[in-house]
């Protein structure tokens, strides 16, 4: 450390002189306007430790806050000849920071939302969990739970409470069942975590929430950063920061906290819906004729390298859109995207397959690449799963994949445990489902996120359970005949619409989605409004039970299915035929 960070860092350390440069980057900060407002640097971003009264005024609508619980103290169930230095570093921590204890907690509004509000404070014991702080959090999530309100966290803590003993130990059990309660009512928590987040804290409620935000660069872990380097020996600062947690898919986002306010509003007003989307029976649904198409044209057109991906059309139908990452295990695939957002006013949890996606190479040039899915991105969907039936989200799932990563890693990650526990997710989960398979529905992976209410199908998609050059190698041994095993998947739209695989296919504007993308997201939100404010009006028990059924029946041995078995059985076998002929040539 240079002599110049040495003295910023003393006076980082006394809350009594002020900083005049960043620690980071040594640039004078002082009197400028992020640092005023929101101790941040404004040339490297750095984040300066905030108490929990400027957290406060940095998070809430002004003067709607009501504190609660602050007279809530401990018995002091200390020995006695401890007693006397515990007592007196609280004392001295009470002095210096105004606060009682190391948790504020109340009420207020973030955006015009009604929310019960937590803040942990460093600076007071370190942000500890003793036995006030884990009452006062087990009352606020009672609070939460009492008046239906959802719950903001923010946390800078580290280590544990040990002046208290085993007793401080037992706050994480408080804390975790007070929460437990809270989810059961459907009542959302989300965290913020700022440098550091460490210690019990972190290994109770709030790896519990339900969306979880970072400051830039905040040490986050069960074990200080000291400790891992003590055990680990010496390891880089950065790999031990908010960035590296997302990258591991155990925290949502990374977000800078001048922008933290507008994230939670939004989050908050997502996550507790004040509008519901009706459609009238006289609306007019524009319609297209679909052309009629060769099987092989109709996979070139899925096939495109212009046409649009997920990403584009959720940038075009939805609003407001948040995404979220990870599987909270070990992970974040990206692609699978997952996030909250409105269509029409009305809150939905979108999930949605993203086939290509962009790679930095060595020469720091962005380059896009395709990719499959990893059991950890099947994993990610299913937690999007989770957080949707816990809110009454309906469910809007794009489909786009070249089907799941097949190697050695994914199988021992759990490659065929992911895939069934996603179907057996979307299979019962009870909340409205609608998916849409807008350009290759590739295998397992096409159906595992498919299982709907309603499945869509783009009129130049494909759905297939097996690549076509996969199965012109297999039955035809040469990969190259694609044309002539193309027409026997029966992958077109209109193929899967006449087996009952899909409900209905969405028209593309003449020569492709790609030809005009505007276009082909306006009909395709046309048809997402239509199908989502006719599945709001049936009870969530009676639409998983109807799925059930649904897909219970899909194949089933009836004269509908004899026949259409027959046929393609015929065409297989023409095409087998002209096959070996050719081999024989």
């Amino acid at each position: 450390m240079s002599e110049n960070s040495s003295k910023n860092q003393k006076k980082y350390s006394n809350p009594d002189i002020e900083v005049t440069d960043c620690l980071a980057c040594g640039n004078e900060i002082f009197g400028t306007k992020l640092y005023s407002r929101y101790k941040v640097c404004y040339k490297c971003n750095f984040h300066f430790h905030i108490n929990a009264r400027e957290r406060l005024v940095s998070l809430i609508d002004r003067g709607t806050f009501k504190e609660y619980f602050n007279d809530v103290t401990s018995l002091n169930p200390i020995e006695k000849t401890s007693g006397a230095q515990y007592k007196s570093r609280i004392k001295k921590d009470r002095l210096r920071t105004g606060l009682s204890e190391a948790i504020v907690t109340g009420t207020c509004t973030i955006g015009g939302s009604p929310t019960v509000i937590m803040v942990l404070d460093f600076g007071f014991l370190g942000g500890s969990m003793g036995l006030v702080v884990g009452e006062k959090v087990a009352l606020s999530l009672e609070l939460a739970e009492k008046r239906r309100m959802p719950v903001l966290c923010v946390i800078t803590s580290g280590g544990s409470r040990i002046q208290e003993g085993v007793l401080s130990l037992m706050q994480m059990a408080k804390t975790v069942v007070a929460l437990d309660n809270l989810h059961k009512k459907g009542l959302p928590i989300i965290s913020i975590l700022g440098n550091p987040s460490t210690g019990q804290v972190i290994a109770s409620f709030v790896s519990l929430s339900d969306i979880i935000i970072a400051e830039p660069g905040a040490h986050i872990g069960y074990a200080p950063y000291r400790s891992i380097k003590e055990v680990s020996g010496e390891i880089e600062p950065s790999k031990y920061t908010s960035e590296i947690y997302q990258k591991h898919g155990l925290i949502d986002r990374v977000v800078s906290r001048q922008n933290i306010n507008r994230e939670t509003s939004t989050l908050l007003d997502l996550l507790s819906p004040k509008f519901n989307l009706e459609i009238l029976k006289t609306t007019n649904i524009p319609e297209t004729s679909l052309l009629p198409l060769k099987p092989w044209e109709m996979v070139q057109l899925a096939r495109n390298i212009n046409r649009p991906q997920s990403r584009y059309y959720i940038s075009e139908i939805f609003a407001n859109f948040i995404e979220l990452h990870g599987d909270r295990l070990m992970s974040d695939d990206p692609s699978i995207i997952i996030g909250l957002a409105r269509l029409a006013g009305e809150s939905v949890m979108v999930i949605a397959q993203q086939k290509t996606v962009e790679k930095i190479n060595k020469s720091s040039n962005k380059k896009s690449q395709k990719v499959k899915i990893k059991p950890e991105g099947f994993r990610k969907a299913k937690r999007a799963i989770e957080l949707a039936e816990r809110f009454g989200l309906p469910i809007i799932s794009l489909v786009d994949s070249l089907g799941p990563e097949l190697s050695l890693q994914a199988e021992y990650k759990g490659l065929a445990n992911s895939i069934s526990e996603l179907i057996s997710s979307m299979t019962k989960v009870e909340v409205a489902t609608i998916s849409v398979i807008i350009g290759e529905g590739g295998s397992e992976t096409g159906l595992s996120f498919s299982v709907s209410d309603r499945t869509l199908m783009m009129q130049n998609a494909i759905f297939t359970p097996i690549s076509p050059e996969d199965a012109a190698r297999s039955q035809l041994k040469d990969s190259g005949k694609i044309k002539d095993v193309v027409s026997t998947l029966k992958l077109t739209s209109t193929d899967c619409l006449q087996m009952g695989i899909i409900d209905y296919i969405v028209p593309e504007p003449v020569g492709g989605a790609h030809s005009s993308p505007q276009e082909a997201a306006r009909l395709l939100k046309i048809e997402l409004m239509k199908e989502l404010g006719s599945l709001k009006k049936i009870y969530p028990r009676t639409l998983s039970r109807r799925r059930k059924k649904k897909f219970r029946q899909m194949g089933e041995y009836s004269n509908k299915f004899r026949s259409t078995l027959k046929s393609e059985l015929k065409i297989w076998q023409s095409a087998f035929t002209a096959g070996v002929r050719a081999l024989k040539k």
